[in-house]
């Protein structure tokens, strides 16, 4: 065998190796994605689960401090659940908000879908504490109502919007999410960041819930700064128990009508049926977050909790 010959020899060998490496390669990458994949899917799975598990969890809570009468945040609702292992290799991490004491941006339009001047002044002095501008109270309550004519000088109505790129229409029905906001006119993400955590969208009639309601809420009611100023004040109340009690906060108006036209229009509670529960599960290297909206109800029997929605985005 001449060297030529040796030298093709030699080079059909090693293609003949680095074809079986590449084989080799590829099934072992394979094998090995869907090892990964079945991995992946079962903690998913499990991390499911244990969501739908807190879920259960959570409602046997709310049905269990519904029998005290009250919602307040020193009850056993309001304590974080976690971070628990479950199991080997797997937590759960848990928590239950009251969505009553949010303000329920709902209430600015009445039954008759006309915009509420009580709501619509409590709203915009909400806004004011805040740091935003109250004029974004009439712009909502347009966004809501039934007709197509602005509010006031701050409103705004189809006009605004079909001439905005991509152009839309108000919906003039009642928000489902707070973050409708966001459609508002050069509303912006930063406002909502901040008026999020204290609004809500709840069915119109959804009453407030004082005993779980912010300071900013509570003074957005009653015209003053007082628990706004004194945050560990009303923390330490309620500490105790509800508060304020309907009869602490009727204490706190000298003028007995304008108590009562707050009541009429968007209703005070000490008792609260929407919660939101956020769960995040860790199985392994999977992580899942389950975000769920309970409703605590009592049709002619013991309380229930049952959830109405589910989200696996904030």
């Amino acid at each position: 065998m001449n060297a030529r010959t040796r030298g093709a020899a030699l080079l059909a060998a090693m293609l003949l190796v680095a074809l079986a490496t590449a084989i080799a390669y590829a099934i072992t990458f394979d094998t090995g994605l869907s090892l990964r994949r079945a991995a992946g899917s079962d903690g998913q799975d499990q991390a499911q689960l244990v969501a739908g598990g807190a879920e259960q969890i959570a409602a046997e809570i709310l049905v269990r401090d519904r029998r005290s009468g009250s919602t307040h945040p020193a009850q056993d609702w309001a304590r974080p659940l976690g971070p628990l292992e479950v199991a080997p290799d797997a937590t759960v991490a848990a928590q239950l908000e009251d969505l009553q004491g949010r303000f329920n941006l709902n209430t600015l339009v009445d039954a008759q879908g006309k915009a509420d001047p009580v709501a619509i002044e409590i709203f915009g002095r909400l806004l004011t504490q805040l740091g935003l501008e109250p004029r974004w109270a009439s712009l909502l309550a347009d966004w809501i109502d039934s007709d197509d004519q602005p509010l006031d000088a701050n409103g705004a109505e189809d006009a605004v919007y079909s001439s905005r790129q991509p152009p839309y229409r108000t919906p003039n029905q009642p928000l489902t999410s707070a973050s409708e906001l966001l459609a508002l006119a050069d509303f912006g993400y930063e406002r909502y960041l901040r008026i999020a955590p204290f609004v809500v969208a709840l069915p119109r009639t959804t009453p407030l819930n004082l005993c779980s309601a912010s300071g900013a809420v509570l003074d957005a009611l009653t015209g003053e700064d007082q628990w706004t100023r004194a945050p560990d004040a009303l923390r330490r109340n309620r500490e105790r128990g509800c508060f304020p009690s309907r009869e602490a906060f009727r204490a706190q108006f000298v003028d007995s009508a304008r108590h009562a036209r707050i009541v009429a229009s968007i209703g005070v509670t000490e008792q609260s049926d929407y919660f939101a529960l956020r769960t995040r599960v860790a199985v392994g290297s999977t992580r899942y977050s389950l975000y769920s909206l309970l409703l605590l109800e009592n049709r002619s029997g013991p309380s229930q909790a049952r959830v109405l929605s589910r989200r696996f985005a904030e």
